[in-house]
Protein backbone atom coordinates (compact mmCIF):
# COMPACT_ATOMS: atom_id res chain seq x y z
CA UNK A 1 0.00 0.00 0.00
CA UNK A 2 1.43 3.22 -1.04
CA UNK A 3 1.90 5.49 2.06
CA UNK A 4 0.71 9.20 2.52
CA UNK A 5 0.48 11.04 5.33
CA UNK A 6 -1.91 13.99 3.86
CA UNK A 7 -5.46 13.70 5.83
CA UNK A 8 -8.07 15.09 3.32
CA UNK A 9 -9.90 17.60 5.26
CA UNK A 10 -13.34 16.42 4.69
CA UNK A 11 -12.90 13.46 7.34
CA UNK A 12 -11.00 13.43 10.92
CA UNK A 13 -9.07 16.61 11.40
CA UNK A 14 -5.97 17.29 13.29
CA UNK A 15 -5.55 18.60 16.73
CA UNK A 16 -6.64 22.26 16.78
CA UNK A 17 -4.11 24.79 16.90
CA UNK A 18 -4.60 28.66 17.40
CA UNK A 19 -4.31 28.83 13.61
CA UNK A 20 -7.67 26.99 13.59
CA UNK A 21 -9.55 27.76 16.61
CA UNK A 22 -12.82 25.66 15.57
CA UNK A 23 -12.55 22.19 15.65
CA UNK A 24 -14.74 20.24 12.14
CA UNK A 25 -17.95 19.77 12.58
CA UNK A 26 -17.14 16.45 11.72
CA UNK A 27 -16.14 15.64 14.73
CA UNK A 28 -17.97 16.12 18.01
CA UNK A 29 -16.19 18.28 20.71
CA UNK A 30 -17.14 15.61 24.52
CA UNK A 31 -19.21 18.69 25.27
CA UNK A 32 -21.30 17.36 22.33
CA UNK A 33 -21.16 13.65 23.19
CA UNK A 34 -24.25 11.44 24.43
CA UNK A 35 -23.62 9.52 26.52
CA UNK A 36 -26.48 7.00 27.89
CA UNK A 37 -28.02 6.35 31.23
CA UNK A 38 -27.36 3.05 33.26
CA UNK A 39 -27.82 -0.06 30.78
CA UNK A 40 -30.81 -2.28 31.79
CA UNK A 41 -30.07 -5.43 33.81
CA UNK A 42 -32.68 -7.53 31.45
CA UNK A 43 -32.24 -6.75 27.76
CA UNK A 44 -30.98 -9.63 25.64
CA UNK A 45 -29.92 -7.88 22.90
CA UNK A 46 -27.29 -5.14 21.91
CA UNK A 47 -27.93 -1.93 20.35
CA UNK A 48 -28.49 -3.14 16.94
CA UNK A 49 -31.09 -6.05 18.24
CA UNK A 50 -28.81 -8.57 17.05
CA UNK A 51 -28.43 -11.41 19.54
CA UNK A 52 -24.92 -11.66 20.56
CA UNK A 53 -22.71 -15.16 19.30
CA UNK A 54 -20.05 -16.80 20.63
CA UNK A 55 -16.60 -14.01 21.95
CA UNK A 56 -15.01 -12.46 19.10
CA UNK A 57 -11.47 -12.60 19.56
CA UNK A 58 -9.56 -9.25 20.86
CA UNK A 59 -8.83 -6.88 18.66
CA UNK A 60 -5.73 -4.50 18.70
CA UNK A 61 -8.14 -1.67 17.65
CA UNK A 62 -9.79 -1.71 21.01
CA UNK A 63 -7.07 0.21 22.53
CA UNK A 64 -8.75 3.04 20.87
CA UNK A 65 -11.87 3.37 22.61
CA UNK A 66 -13.15 2.69 26.05
CA UNK A 67 -16.40 1.49 27.69
CA UNK A 68 -17.70 2.38 30.86
CA UNK A 69 -19.86 1.18 33.37
CA UNK A 70 -22.94 1.89 31.85
CA UNK A 71 -21.97 0.32 28.55
CA UNK A 72 -21.42 3.67 26.71
CA UNK A 73 -18.92 3.25 24.38
CA UNK A 74 -16.25 5.88 22.97
CA UNK A 75 -13.32 6.35 20.53
CA UNK A 76 -10.50 8.51 21.10
CA UNK A 77 -9.98 10.81 17.89
CA UNK A 78 -6.73 11.75 16.16
CA UNK A 79 -7.15 14.67 18.72
CA UNK A 80 -6.91 13.06 21.73
CA UNK A 81 -11.14 13.61 22.67
CA UNK A 82 -13.34 10.81 22.69
CA UNK A 83 -16.58 10.49 20.72
CA UNK A 84 -19.59 8.36 21.75
CA UNK A 85 -20.41 5.83 18.90
CA UNK A 86 -22.77 3.44 21.27
CA UNK A 87 -23.78 1.72 23.69
CA UNK A 88 -23.75 -2.38 24.56
CA UNK A 89 -26.74 -3.44 26.38
CA UNK A 90 -26.11 -6.67 27.90
CA UNK A 91 -24.05 -8.70 28.55
CA UNK A 92 -19.86 -8.06 29.31
CA UNK A 93 -19.19 -4.45 28.95
CA UNK A 94 -16.02 -5.69 26.85
CA UNK A 95 -17.83 -7.41 24.17
CA UNK A 96 -19.27 -4.39 23.51
CA UNK A 97 -16.48 -2.95 23.17
CA UNK A 98 -15.03 -5.75 20.91
CA UNK A 99 -18.35 -5.37 18.48
CA UNK A 100 -17.14 -1.95 17.66
CA UNK A 101 -13.56 -2.38 17.18
CA UNK A 102 -14.80 -5.17 14.60
CA UNK A 103 -16.75 -2.85 12.63
CA UNK A 104 -13.42 -0.67 12.41
CA UNK A 105 -11.59 -3.60 11.20
CA UNK A 106 -14.24 -4.49 8.47
CA UNK A 107 -13.76 -1.30 7.24
CA UNK A 108 -9.81 -1.29 7.47
CA UNK A 109 -10.60 -4.91 5.26
CA UNK A 110 -12.39 -3.20 3.05
CA UNK A 111 -10.29 -0.46 2.33
CA UNK A 112 -7.28 -3.38 1.77
CA UNK A 113 -8.83 -5.50 -0.11
CA UNK A 114 -9.84 -2.85 -2.08
CA UNK A 115 -6.39 -1.89 -2.76
CA UNK A 116 -5.52 -5.54 -3.36
CA UNK A 117 -7.89 -5.69 -6.30
CA UNK A 118 -7.00 -2.95 -7.59
CA UNK A 119 -3.38 -3.52 -8.23
CA UNK A 120 -4.39 -7.30 -9.24
CA UNK A 121 -6.86 -5.64 -11.74
CA UNK A 122 -9.86 -7.41 -10.53
CA UNK A 123 -11.48 -4.00 -9.57
CA UNK A 124 -12.34 -0.64 -11.54
CA UNK A 125 -11.44 2.32 -10.25
CA UNK A 126 -15.06 3.02 -9.55
CA UNK A 127 -15.29 0.54 -7.43
CA UNK A 128 -12.96 1.22 -5.55
CA UNK A 129 -13.89 4.45 -5.48
CA UNK A 130 -17.05 3.46 -4.05
CA UNK A 131 -14.97 2.18 -1.33
CA UNK A 132 -13.53 5.20 -0.39
CA UNK A 133 -16.76 7.20 -0.20
CA UNK A 134 -18.10 4.56 2.01
CA UNK A 135 -15.37 4.79 4.50
CA UNK A 136 -15.46 8.35 4.23
CA UNK A 137 -19.15 8.74 4.89
CA UNK A 138 -18.79 6.74 8.15
CA UNK A 139 -15.71 8.47 9.58
CA UNK A 140 -17.85 11.42 9.51
CA UNK A 141 -19.90 10.15 12.19
CA UNK A 142 -17.91 7.44 13.56
CA UNK A 143 -19.47 4.13 14.79
CA UNK A 144 -16.59 1.83 15.61
CA UNK A 145 -13.72 1.78 17.68
CA UNK A 146 -10.13 2.45 16.26
CA UNK A 147 -7.41 4.40 14.50
CA UNK A 148 -9.17 6.62 13.38
CA UNK A 149 -5.80 8.31 11.97
CA UNK A 150 -4.48 5.14 10.64
CA UNK A 151 -8.01 4.47 8.48
CA UNK A 152 -7.74 7.73 7.12
CA UNK A 153 -4.31 7.24 5.95
CA UNK A 154 -5.44 4.09 4.53
CA UNK A 155 -8.13 5.71 2.49
CA UNK A 156 -5.63 8.12 1.56
CA UNK A 157 -3.57 5.51 0.09
CA UNK A 158 -6.33 3.70 -1.27
CA UNK A 159 -7.03 7.15 -3.41
CA UNK A 160 -3.63 7.21 -4.37
CA UNK A 161 -3.37 3.82 -5.97
CA UNK A 162 -7.16 5.05 -7.80
CA UNK A 163 -4.72 7.84 -9.39
CA UNK A 164 -2.01 5.62 -10.36
CA UNK A 165 -4.61 2.99 -11.53
CA UNK A 166 -6.46 5.59 -14.05
CA UNK A 167 -3.33 6.67 -15.06
CA UNK A 168 -2.15 2.90 -16.06
CA UNK A 169 -4.96 3.19 -17.33
CA UNK A 170 -4.96 6.13 -19.60
CA UNK A 171 -1.74 4.59 -20.82
CA UNK A 172 -3.24 1.48 -21.87
CA UNK A 173 -5.94 2.81 -23.60
CA UNK A 174 -3.47 4.81 -25.40
CA UNK A 175 -1.34 1.68 -25.98
CA UNK A 176 -4.01 -0.52 -26.95
CA UNK A 177 -5.38 2.57 -29.32
CA UNK A 178 -1.90 2.92 -31.09
CA UNK A 179 -1.70 -0.85 -31.63
CA UNK A 180 -5.22 -0.94 -33.19
CA UNK A 181 -4.41 1.87 -35.50
CA UNK A 182 -1.76 0.02 -36.50
CA UNK A 183 -3.32 -3.14 -36.71
CA UNK A 184 -5.86 -1.89 -38.73
CA UNK A 185 -3.55 0.09 -41.09
CA UNK A 186 -1.86 -3.40 -41.80
CA UNK A 187 -5.05 -5.41 -42.24
CA UNK A 188 -5.74 -3.02 -45.08
CA UNK A 189 -2.72 -2.63 -46.77
CA UNK A 190 -3.08 -6.69 -47.04
CA UNK A 191 -6.47 -6.15 -47.81
CA UNK A 192 -5.19 -4.19 -51.34
CA UNK A 193 -2.43 -6.53 -52.12
CA UNK A 194 -5.01 -9.33 -52.29
CA UNK A 195 -7.00 -6.64 -54.38
CA UNK A 196 -5.91 -8.81 -57.59
CA UNK A 197 -4.92 -12.09 -56.59
CA UNK A 198 -6.26 -15.23 -58.55
CA UNK A 199 -5.99 -17.32 -55.34
CA UNK A 200 -10.10 -17.44 -55.58
CA UNK A 201 -10.39 -19.27 -52.62
CA UNK A 202 -7.69 -18.74 -49.95
CA UNK A 203 -8.07 -15.25 -50.63
CA UNK A 204 -11.63 -15.08 -50.08
CA UNK A 205 -11.58 -17.09 -46.89
CA UNK A 206 -8.59 -14.64 -45.94
CA UNK A 207 -10.76 -11.53 -46.83
CA UNK A 208 -13.63 -13.28 -44.46
CA UNK A 209 -10.62 -13.98 -41.64
CA UNK A 210 -9.24 -10.31 -41.69
CA UNK A 211 -13.48 -8.61 -41.71
CA UNK A 212 -13.58 -10.75 -38.67
CA UNK A 213 -10.45 -9.87 -37.14
CA UNK A 214 -11.60 -6.13 -37.73
CA UNK A 215 -15.02 -6.57 -36.02
CA UNK A 216 -12.46 -8.02 -32.67
CA UNK A 217 -10.40 -4.98 -33.00
CA UNK A 218 -11.71 -2.63 -30.08
CA UNK A 219 -12.45 0.92 -31.47
CA UNK A 220 -11.43 4.35 -30.31
CA UNK A 221 -11.78 6.53 -33.67
CA UNK A 222 -14.62 6.31 -35.55
CA UNK A 223 -14.07 8.60 -38.15
CA UNK A 224 -10.17 7.49 -38.89
CA UNK A 225 -11.58 3.91 -38.76
CA UNK A 226 -14.61 4.07 -41.31
CA UNK A 227 -12.41 5.81 -43.91
CA UNK A 228 -9.86 2.80 -43.44
CA UNK A 229 -13.06 0.39 -43.80
CA UNK A 230 -14.72 1.57 -47.00
CA UNK A 231 -11.00 1.30 -48.33
CA UNK A 232 -10.99 -2.47 -47.59
CA UNK A 233 -14.09 -2.82 -48.76
CA UNK A 234 -13.16 -1.29 -51.71
CA UNK A 235 -10.75 -3.28 -52.13
CA UNK A 236 -12.82 -6.68 -51.45
CA UNK A 237 -15.37 -5.48 -53.78
CA UNK A 238 -12.33 -5.04 -56.65
CA UNK A 239 -11.55 -8.88 -55.87
CA UNK A 240 -14.73 -10.14 -55.59
CA UNK A 241 -15.55 -8.68 -59.55
CA UNK A 242 -12.32 -10.24 -60.91
CA UNK A 243 -13.42 -13.13 -59.12
CA UNK A 244 -17.24 -13.19 -60.82
CA UNK A 245 -15.76 -12.60 -63.81
CA UNK A 246 -13.30 -15.75 -64.01
CA UNK A 247 -15.77 -18.10 -62.61
CA UNK A 248 -17.78 -16.35 -65.55
CA UNK A 249 -15.06 -17.49 -68.08
CA UNK A 250 -14.85 -20.74 -66.44
CA UNK A 251 -18.48 -21.51 -66.59
CA UNK A 252 -17.92 -21.21 -70.48
CA UNK A 253 -15.34 -23.49 -70.74
CA UNK A 254 -16.87 -26.05 -68.48
CA UNK A 255 -20.29 -26.41 -71.01
CA UNK A 256 -17.88 -26.85 -73.78
CA UNK A 257 -15.77 -29.23 -72.06
CA UNK A 258 -19.33 -31.19 -71.38
CA UNK A 259 -20.41 -31.28 -74.90
CA UNK A 260 -16.87 -32.26 -75.71
CA UNK A 261 -17.20 -35.23 -73.25
CA UNK A 262 -20.67 -36.13 -73.63
CA UNK A 263 -20.17 -37.03 -77.68
CA UNK A 264 -17.05 -38.88 -76.45
CA UNK A 265 -18.98 -41.03 -74.59
CA UNK A 266 -21.26 -41.56 -77.44
CA UNK A 267 -18.23 -43.22 -78.97
CA UNK A 268 -17.18 -45.07 -75.93
CA UNK A 269 -20.67 -46.72 -75.99
CA UNK A 270 -21.14 -47.71 -79.16
CA UNK A 271 -17.67 -49.15 -78.80
CA UNK A 272 -18.41 -51.36 -75.54
CA UNK A 273 -19.66 -54.50 -77.60
CA UNK A 274 -16.69 -54.98 -79.83
CA UNK A 275 -14.92 -58.43 -79.93
CA UNK A 276 -12.12 -56.85 -81.86
CA UNK A 277 -9.51 -56.57 -78.64
CA UNK A 278 -6.89 -55.02 -79.92
CA UNK A 279 -8.20 -52.48 -82.23
CA UNK A 280 -10.79 -51.58 -80.24
CA UNK A 281 -8.72 -51.19 -76.96
CA UNK A 282 -6.19 -49.10 -79.24
CA UNK A 283 -9.68 -46.95 -80.07
CA UNK A 284 -10.47 -46.68 -76.11
CA UNK A 285 -6.89 -45.58 -75.68
CA UNK A 286 -7.29 -42.44 -78.13
CA UNK A 287 -10.53 -41.83 -76.55
CA UNK A 288 -9.29 -41.34 -73.16
CA UNK A 289 -6.37 -38.66 -74.21
CA UNK A 290 -9.35 -37.00 -75.75
CA UNK A 291 -10.84 -36.81 -72.49
CA UNK A 292 -8.05 -35.71 -70.91
CA UNK A 293 -7.68 -33.05 -73.76
CA UNK A 294 -11.42 -31.96 -73.03
CA UNK A 295 -11.40 -29.81 -70.22
CA UNK A 296 -12.93 -29.55 -66.87
CA UNK A 297 -16.76 -29.58 -67.28
CA UNK A 298 -17.49 -28.85 -63.42
CA UNK A 299 -17.69 -31.50 -60.13
CA UNK A 300 -20.57 -32.72 -60.36
CA UNK A 301 -21.12 -32.76 -64.03
CA UNK A 302 -17.61 -34.45 -64.60
CA UNK A 303 -18.07 -37.01 -61.86
CA UNK A 304 -21.56 -38.02 -63.75
CA UNK A 305 -20.10 -37.61 -67.19
CA UNK A 306 -17.01 -39.68 -66.07
CA UNK A 307 -19.32 -42.35 -64.73
CA UNK A 308 -20.61 -43.16 -67.74
CA UNK A 309 -17.23 -43.07 -69.78
CA UNK A 310 -16.04 -45.40 -67.53
CA UNK A 311 -19.13 -47.56 -67.21
CA UNK A 312 -18.60 -48.23 -71.15
CA UNK A 313 -14.76 -48.87 -70.98
CA UNK A 314 -15.44 -51.11 -67.80
CA UNK A 315 -17.68 -53.36 -70.26
CA UNK A 316 -15.90 -53.92 -72.78
CA UNK A 317 -12.46 -54.78 -70.88
CA UNK A 318 -14.74 -57.30 -68.53
CA UNK A 319 -15.41 -58.76 -71.89
CA UNK A 320 -12.04 -58.39 -73.58
CA UNK A 321 -11.10 -59.90 -69.61
CA UNK A 322 -12.98 -63.07 -69.74
CA UNK A 323 -12.09 -64.04 -73.60
CA UNK A 324 -8.59 -64.04 -72.73
CA UNK A 325 -8.76 -65.37 -69.41
CA UNK A 326 -10.51 -68.72 -71.37
CA UNK A 327 -7.34 -67.89 -73.81
CA UNK A 328 -4.88 -68.30 -70.80
CA UNK A 329 -6.27 -71.28 -69.74
CA UNK A 330 -5.35 -73.21 -72.63
CA UNK A 331 -2.05 -71.74 -72.98
CA UNK A 332 -1.29 -73.09 -69.28
CA UNK A 333 -2.00 -76.49 -70.65
CA UNK A 334 0.78 -75.45 -73.46
CA UNK A 335 2.75 -73.96 -70.73
CA UNK A 336 3.25 -77.50 -68.97
CA UNK A 337 3.83 -79.29 -72.03
CA UNK A 338 6.81 -77.10 -73.17
CA UNK A 339 8.47 -77.54 -69.70
CA UNK A 340 7.99 -81.03 -69.77
CA UNK A 341 9.84 -81.02 -72.85
CA UNK A 342 12.52 -78.51 -71.85
CA UNK A 343 13.41 -80.70 -68.64
CA UNK A 344 13.53 -83.50 -70.86
CA UNK A 345 16.48 -81.60 -73.00
CA UNK A 346 18.50 -80.58 -70.05
CA UNK A 347 18.44 -83.87 -69.03
CA UNK A 348 21.07 -84.37 -72.39
CA UNK A 349 23.53 -82.44 -69.83
CA UNK A 350 26.27 -82.57 -69.58
CA UNK A 351 26.91 -83.92 -73.20
CA UNK A 352 29.00 -86.97 -73.94
CA UNK A 353 28.04 -88.02 -77.34
CA UNK A 354 27.20 -84.89 -79.51
CA UNK A 355 25.76 -86.62 -82.84
CA UNK A 356 22.86 -88.58 -80.10
CA UNK A 357 22.30 -85.44 -78.36
CA UNK A 358 21.54 -83.37 -81.20
CA UNK A 359 19.34 -86.24 -82.47
CA UNK A 360 17.56 -86.19 -79.58
CA UNK A 361 17.51 -82.55 -79.22
CA UNK A 362 16.02 -82.12 -83.01
CA UNK A 363 13.33 -84.19 -81.86
CA UNK A 364 12.18 -82.42 -79.05
CA UNK A 365 12.52 -78.86 -80.78
CA UNK A 366 10.41 -80.47 -83.21
CA UNK A 367 7.95 -81.16 -81.09
CA UNK A 368 8.61 -78.00 -78.55
CA UNK A 369 7.88 -75.76 -82.16
CA UNK A 370 4.64 -78.09 -82.80
CA UNK A 371 2.96 -76.37 -79.20
CA UNK A 372 0.79 -73.34 -79.36
CA UNK A 373 1.39 -69.95 -77.63
CA UNK A 374 2.15 -70.17 -73.98
CA UNK A 375 1.57 -67.26 -71.60
CA UNK A 376 4.14 -63.63 -72.89
CA UNK A 377 5.90 -64.16 -69.36
CA UNK A 378 7.25 -67.44 -69.50
CA UNK A 379 7.87 -67.91 -73.36
CA UNK A 380 11.47 -66.25 -73.09
CA UNK A 381 12.44 -68.26 -69.96
CA UNK A 382 11.44 -71.92 -71.86
CA UNK A 383 13.36 -70.43 -74.98
CA UNK A 384 16.43 -69.44 -73.37
CA UNK A 385 16.72 -73.12 -71.52
CA UNK A 386 16.14 -74.87 -74.77
CA UNK A 387 19.39 -72.71 -76.68
CA UNK A 388 21.19 -73.85 -73.20
CA UNK A 389 21.05 -77.15 -74.09
CA UNK A 390 21.64 -76.54 -77.91
CA UNK A 391 24.41 -74.49 -77.34
CA UNK A 392 26.48 -77.12 -74.87
CA UNK A 393 25.79 -79.77 -77.82
CA UNK A 394 26.94 -77.33 -80.17
CA UNK A 395 30.26 -76.60 -78.18
CA UNK A 396 30.68 -80.37 -77.72
CA UNK A 397 31.11 -81.12 -81.55
CA UNK A 398 33.38 -78.20 -81.92
CA UNK A 399 35.04 -80.05 -79.36
CA UNK A 400 34.74 -83.41 -81.23
CA UNK A 401 35.61 -82.09 -84.89
CA UNK A 402 38.32 -80.16 -83.82
CA UNK A 403 40.12 -83.41 -82.51
CA UNK A 404 39.27 -85.25 -85.04
CA UNK A 405 41.06 -83.20 -87.54
CA UNK A 406 44.70 -84.26 -88.73
CA UNK A 407 46.42 -81.32 -89.78
CA UNK A 408 44.83 -79.59 -86.83
CA UNK A 409 46.43 -82.34 -84.30
CA UNK A 410 49.81 -81.58 -85.80
CA UNK A 411 49.80 -78.07 -86.11
CA UNK A 412 49.18 -78.53 -81.90
CA UNK A 413 52.21 -80.83 -81.40
CA UNK A 414 54.45 -78.87 -83.25
CA UNK A 415 53.68 -76.13 -81.14
CA UNK A 416 53.91 -78.42 -77.37
CA UNK A 417 57.30 -79.30 -78.51
CA UNK A 418 58.19 -75.49 -79.67
CA UNK A 419 56.90 -74.24 -75.95
CA UNK A 420 58.80 -77.00 -73.97
CA UNK A 421 62.12 -76.82 -75.98
CA UNK A 422 61.77 -72.70 -74.54
CA UNK A 423 60.46 -73.72 -71.35
CA UNK A 424 63.64 -76.53 -70.96
CA UNK A 425 66.19 -73.61 -72.43
CA UNK A 426 65.15 -71.11 -69.87
CA UNK A 427 64.94 -73.76 -66.88
CA UNK A 428 68.70 -74.65 -67.78
CA UNK A 429 69.31 -70.43 -68.19
CA UNK A 430 67.70 -70.16 -64.70
CA UNK A 431 69.68 -73.18 -63.01
CA UNK A 432 73.06 -71.55 -63.97
CA UNK A 433 72.01 -68.01 -62.56
CA UNK A 434 71.01 -69.58 -59.49
CA UNK A 435 74.51 -71.46 -59.54
CA UNK A 436 76.25 -68.22 -59.78
CA UNK A 437 74.92 -66.04 -57.54
CA UNK A 438 72.89 -63.82 -60.01
CA UNK A 439 69.54 -61.71 -59.89
CA UNK A 440 67.18 -64.15 -61.34
CA UNK A 441 64.06 -62.32 -61.19
CA UNK A 442 63.52 -61.57 -64.65
CA UNK A 443 64.24 -65.25 -65.68
CA UNK A 444 61.72 -66.57 -63.38
CA UNK A 445 59.45 -64.07 -64.70
CA UNK A 446 59.53 -65.32 -68.02
CA UNK A 447 59.70 -68.66 -67.45
CA UNK A 448 56.27 -68.07 -65.33
CA UNK A 449 55.33 -66.63 -69.57
CA UNK A 450 56.38 -69.84 -71.27
CA UNK A 451 54.71 -72.42 -68.82
CA UNK A 452 51.82 -71.10 -69.31
CA UNK A 453 51.79 -71.03 -73.12
CA UNK A 454 53.02 -74.28 -72.73
CA UNK A 455 49.97 -75.14 -70.76
CA UNK A 456 47.53 -73.65 -73.46
CA UNK A 457 49.19 -75.35 -76.16
CA UNK A 458 48.77 -79.15 -74.61
CA UNK A 459 44.94 -78.62 -74.09
CA UNK A 460 44.79 -78.04 -77.98
CA UNK A 461 46.73 -81.07 -78.71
Amino acid sequence: MIQDDVTPAETIPAESTPADPTPAAAVPLPSQMRPRGPRPSTSTSDATGSTPGPPAPPSASEDFGRVDHDGNIFVTLPDGNEQFVGQWATGDPAEGLRLYARRYDDMVVDVDLAGHRLAERRMSPEEADRTVERVRAALLDPKCVGDLRALVDRVAQLELLIKIRREAMAEEKAAAKATAQARRAEIVEEAQKLATSTAWRPTGDRYKALVDEWKEIPRFDRAGEQEQWQTLRTARAEFDKARRAHFGEQDKAQSAAKAAKQRLIEKAEALADSTDWVATAREYRDLMAEWKQAGFAGKPADDKLWKRFRGAQDKFFEARKSALDSRDAGWKENLAKKRALVERAEKLLPVKDAKAARKELTAISAEFGGIGHVPRADKPKLDARLRKVDDAIRDREQDQWRRSDPERNARANQMVELYAKSVAAVEAELASARAAGRDTSALEADLAGKRELLDAARKYA
